[in-house]
C-alpha cells in the first residue's frame, strides 16, 4: 500500500487560520515594530515565500522567536472562532476509516492543535508533532520517520506553503500542495510538488488511487 501514512500541516491546510493570523500579526506589529499587513497587499504576500514576507514586513530576525511565541499564545484566544477548511473533516474521517495513519506536523503549539481538533470532532490523528523551527520542517519530518520507523515511500506530506514542499523534497518524500491555504496556486506550482490539490475531495481521490 503506497501513501498510507498521511502527514498534514495544520495552519491553512486543516484549519482556516489565515484571517486570524493577519489580525494577530497586525496586533504584534505595534509591539515589535514591524509593518502591518494591509488588505490590499494580501494577494502579493500570498505569492511570496515566508522568507520574503519577513523581509517585506521588516520583521527583525532576532525577534522572530519571541514574535512566534507570542503569536501562538494570541492564536489560542482565537481557537473558538477558527473553523476547519470546508470539506476537510469528512475527508479525514473517510481516510481514517480506510486504515490510513494520520499525523500532524505544525509550527503551531500542541495546545492549539489539540484544542482545535477536540472542538471539531477531529481527535482522530495517530500523532501530532510540533516544532518551534519555522524553516526546520525537514528535520522534524526526519525525526518523525526515524521515531516511528516509517518507510519514506509510504508517506505523503500535505501542506499549503512553499516551505512545506521544500521540507518534503529534502527528505525525499512525496508532497501534496493545497491551494486553499497561505500560498497561491502559482507560487506552489513553481516549487514542483508531486500533487497540486484544489479541494479536499481531490486529496481523497489521489490517496485512493495510490492504494
Amino acid at each position: 500500500m503506497k501513501n498510507n501514512i498521511l502527514i498534514f500541516d495544520f495552519d491553512g491546510t486543516l484549519a482556516d487560520t489565515l484571517s486570524h493570523l493577519v489580525k494577530i500579526s497586525n496586533r504584534l506589529a505595534v509591539e515589535f515594530n514591524f509593518k502591518k499587513i494591509e488588505p490590499h497587499h494580501m494577494s502579493d504576500l500570498q505569492a511570496m515565500t515566508s522568507q520574503k514576507i519577513l523581509k517585506h514586513l521588516n520583521i527583525p530576525i532576532l525577534k522572530i522567536p519571541r514574535i512566534l511565541d507570542k503569536a501562538k499564545k494570541e492564536m489560542h484566544k482565537e481557537i473558538p472562532l477558527i473553523q476547519p477548511i470546508q470539506g476537510i473533516r469528512q475527508i479525514l474521517h473517510n481516510l481514517k476509516s480506510k486504515g490510513h495513519q494520520l499525523g500532524i506536523l505544525s509550527t503551531n503549539s500542541t495546545k492549539n492543535v489539540t484544542t482545535f481538533l477536540k472542538r471539531h470532532n477531529l481527535d482522530i490523528f495517530d500523532f501530532i508533532h510540533t516544532s518551534a523551527r519555522p524553516w526546520g520542517k525537514n528535520h522534524a519530518l526526519k525525526k518523525i520517520i526515524k521515531q516511528n520507523k516509517f518507510l519514506p515511500e509510504k508517506i505523503l506530506f500535505i501542506g499549503d506553503e512553499t516551505r512545506d514542499i521544500e521540507a518534503a523534497q529534502k527528505v525525499k518524500i512525496q508532497v501534496a500542495a493545497v491551494t486553499w491555504g497561505y500560498n497561491t496556486k502559482d507560487v506552489l506550482k513553481k516549487h514542483n510538488p508531486d500533487y497540486l490539490i484544489h479541494n479536499p475531495e481531490e486529496l481523497l481521490n489521489i490517496v485512493l488511487k495510490n492504494i
